[in-house]
């Protein structure tokens, strides 16, 4: 039996990160904005922090000591970071987390977003996997150290809370990669 190319494991470097107007507070607001400007893409040069863990709580079977049962609570999810070299031309995404965290501003609103992740194939053609983060807001934004010693690229972190995600793989049903492309 011949291997088909989707059989074989996904190349992690062919990814994209798009995001839109989150519609978790202002219903009309996020819709109007995502179909007046559609998502918004940036590129990045890694995204870790696509996780989720589900707590436990121990029960102890009493009197019975050699026993105790494992139940599980709330899942918890780490945050997100998107890493990337410093550009002079800055990215929707990177202007939305510096002016939540960064700019001086007499009333202070939390925008939320929604962020998604798109591992693609090799010809960087079609969605192979996709993840949805909800809610996020910035957390933290950092420019990583400047060293006179060596010639490396500056870099900036971008850090971002989040609700809860999604996962979607191409060809499975009830799939959003019509949407995402």
């Amino acid at each position: 039996m011949k291997a088909k190319i989707n059989d074989y494991p996904a190349l992690g470097f062919n990814f994209k990160v798009t995001s839109t107007y989150s519609l978790g507070g202002n219903l009309i607001t996020g819709l109007t904005k995502n179909i007046l400007y559609g998502p918004d893409e940036s590129f990045f040069q890694s995204v870790s922090g696509i996780k989720a863990t589900a707590g436990e709580s121990i029960v102890v079977n009493s009197g019975v000591n050699n026993r105790q049962y494992k139940l599980p609570t709330n899942t918890t999810y780490p945050d997100l970071k998107l890493i990337r070299g410093v550009a002079k031309k800055s990215s929707p995404l990177g202007k939305w987390c510096r002016a939540s965290l960064i700019k001086d501003r007499s009333s202070y609103v939390v925008e939320r977003r929604t962020v998604n992740i798109m591992l693609m194939d090799s010809n960087r053609e079609d969605i192979l996997m996709a993840w949805s983060f909800y809610d996020c807001y910035p957390k933290e934004f950092e420019v990583g150290a400047f060293n006179a010693d060596k010639s490396e690229l500056a870099i900036e972190t971008l850090t971002l809370a989040y609700s809860h995600f999604s996962q979607e793989i191409s060809g499975e049903s009830n799939n959003i990669f019509n949407f995402l492309k």
